[in-house]
């Protein structure tokens, strides 16, 4: 698209001066004939717009471009994160980690790393550094259910955070503060 804008902005200027160029001849020229001037200025004026007008349509495809892979990659996200959350919590549930959900949880693993900021990754990590350690002896506590849990509640912090940026006017500290409480208050 910049070689094009380049193109086209170089064949605005060469219009420009062609017809500048133009116009001072045929304004010598023309001496009593008004009319011709002024034919030449309108050809002069319409390519000049036609060209402007090329110009920002060019542009705005490609913020119109931008915008839309913005937004599948927001839907992206989402749907990993979802079913990150869902395939955890069916996990958690069971209290084993069997074969089949073992491989499905290497899938979202790659997902994340494709499209997850860091920091989700890094959380995501520590989530199954916890889970690991869980189903080492083939049963989990339920202790060890509350601590993969609280590792989730950060990972959907983080997760949030990547989905909706900053919220202005949002005390980061006190969502994070709430989101565990939460998680903590259904353990009991």
């Amino acid at each position: 698209m910049f070689e094009n804008d380049r193109f086209t902005m170089a064949l605005l200027v060469a219009c420009i001066v062609a017809g500048y160029l133009g116009f001072r001849y045929f304004y010598q020229v023309s001496g009593d004939f008004p009319f011709s001037q002024e034919l030449l200025l309108v050809f002069i004026g319409a390519v000049a717009t036609v060209l402007i007008t090329a110009l920002l349509l060019n542009r705005q495809t490609e913020l119109e471009l931008r915008k839309e892979g913005q937004v599948l990659l927001l839907d992206q996200k989402s749907a990993v994160y979802s079913a990150l959350i869902e395939h955890l919590g069916a996990i958690v549930e069971s209290g084993t980690l069997e074969r089949d959900e073992l491989a499905r949880l290497r899938v979202l693993n790659h997902k994340i790393a494709m499209f997850g900021s860091a920091e989700v990754i890094s959380r995501f990590s520590e989530v199954l550094g916890r889970l690991d350690a869980a189903v080492a002896d083939q049963s989990m506590t339920d202790a060890e259910r509350n601590r993969i849990m609280q590792s989730v509640a950060v990972l959907t912090y983080y997760m949030r955070a990547d989905l909706l940026g900053r919220i202005e006017g949002e005390d980061q500290a006190a969502v994070l503060a709430a989101i565990k409480s939460n998680n903590a208050d259904l353990e009991h």
